[in-house]
């Protein structure tokens, strides 16, 4: 990137070709996305949530199996959040095909804010979620990575919490797999070595997010942080032990996660002008999207710019799908779920947060969602049986 231009994911080193390069070692095919053996019989990628590449590296001491393990890294979609991310590894697609574009989004005939983790409009609370309002495979219309393995007569398997099963955003981008229903660490880890321990070509998917969860509740890199890293990183490697010969497991992340410090909070009811002529306000703390009422986000694009100054980039929706923030291409259905005016905070201690809108009034120690290395790079270790040796791509 030279200076002064904008960043923008590296959607050829994308996480949503993890599922379809995995496909093609078990068939044969060559991929070069990740150092797989030759053929093996089945891959299982794990989703370890708020495993950034920088986090790993500056807590190599607490998880060195992981921060010295064969792989790669690859980058998160923008926005780089869970949602987003994870519905980009199910489908194999960027978020601007895909069209799940932020921690939360607007959808078209509405004006809440649809939350992708829940389902839910407004309020993060799964007890209240929609998916007959907005049918999640009407939403996300596409195939997802699984059921084109499927098709190819790899069987796909999806490992996940019993209560996530029946969820929109499971609906969205994560169908088409066998379920196995497990809950926590070592009960995934087992859910894993037992699938891959079955007859025939396989893909196993599964996802941990309690790292997640501490980082946002605690900061990452607190104490209570790093022993949950530990203890993912002794797991891993125990099942990295374990693995039959003609196997792998690709541990890789969501997305990163920086510190916010208390003074890192813009708290946007105290800032009216940011609000004036948003009709909704979508997106994360560090990645807000802003839908404007009809001739307004010329008004709105130029408060936010005079405001954020060099702690954000600040582009029209137009700008942002030019520069390639949500992909290659963005479908004529997803243009809409973004906002007329997109934010991407660049200053790593800042994000900008609404009482009443966000989760916990926004003010969580952890955050992400922006185009930053610490938020978009993440790793993609690969760990195979037998040997233990990296194989090479293809």
């Amino acid at each position: 990137m030279t200076p002064g231009a904008l960043p923008v994911p590296d959607y050829d080193r994308g996480i949503h070709h993890l599922v379809p390069a995995a496909v093609a070692a078990v068939l044969g095919r060559r991929q070069d996305l990740l150092p797989l053996p030759d053929r093996p019989r089945a891959v299982a990628v794990l989703v370890v949530d708020g495993l950034g590449r920088s986090l790993l590296d500056r807590h190599r001491s607490r998880a060195p199996g992981l921060a010295d393990g064969p792989g790669t890294t690859l980058h998160a979609p923008f926005s780089s959040t869970t949602a987003t991310s994870l519905t980009g590894i199910g489908t194999g697609r960027p978020p601007g095909e895909h069209g799940i574009v932020g921690y939360s989004l607007r959808v078209p005939g509405d004006t809440r804010p649809l939350l992708a983790l829940t389902w839910s409009w407004e309020v993060h609370d799964p007890a209240m979620a929609v998916p007959d309002e907005v049918v999640p495979e009407e939403l996300q219309p596409l195939p997802t990575a699984f059921d084109e393995a499927r098709a190819l007569d790899v069987r796909p398997v999806t490992v996940l919490r019993e209560e996530f099963v029946p969820s929109g955003l499971t609906r969205a981008g994560l169908r088409g797999g066998d379920v196995v229903t497990a809950s926590g660490l070592e009960t995934t880890l087992d859910a894993v070595a037992a699938e891959l321990g079955a007859a025939g070509p396989s893909i196993v998917y599964a996802h941990h997010g309690d790292l997640d969860t501490i980082g946002h509740l605690t900061g990452p890199g607190s104490p209570e942080w790093e022993e949950e890293l530990t203890r993912i990183d002794t797991a891993i490697r125990h099942l990295a032990g374990q693995l039959p010969d003609d196997t792998a497991v690709v541990v890789t992340a969501d997305h990163g996660m920086v510190h916010i410090p208390p003074q890192g909070f813009v708290e946007l009811t105290e800032h009216p002008a940011l609000l004036a002529g948003v009709t909704t306000l979508t997106g994360d703390p560090r990645a807000r999207q802003l839908h404007t009422e009809p001739d307004a986000t010329g008004h709105v694009l130029a408060a936010w710019r005079d405001h954020c100054g060099g702690r954000a980039h600040v582009l029209s929706r137009d700008e942002a799908i030019r520069a390639g923030w949500f992909g290659p291409r963005v479908l004529d259905r997803v243009r809409p779920h973004i906002g007329d005016v997109v934010v991407s905070a660049r200053d790593p201690e800042t994000a900008w947060v609404h009482a009443d809108a966000d989760l916990f009034g926004g003010r969580l120690p952890g955050m992400h969602g922006a185009i930053t290395p610490e938020e978009l790079e993440v790793p993609a270790l690969v760990f195979s049986g037998g040997a233990a040796r990296p194989g090479r791509a293809r």
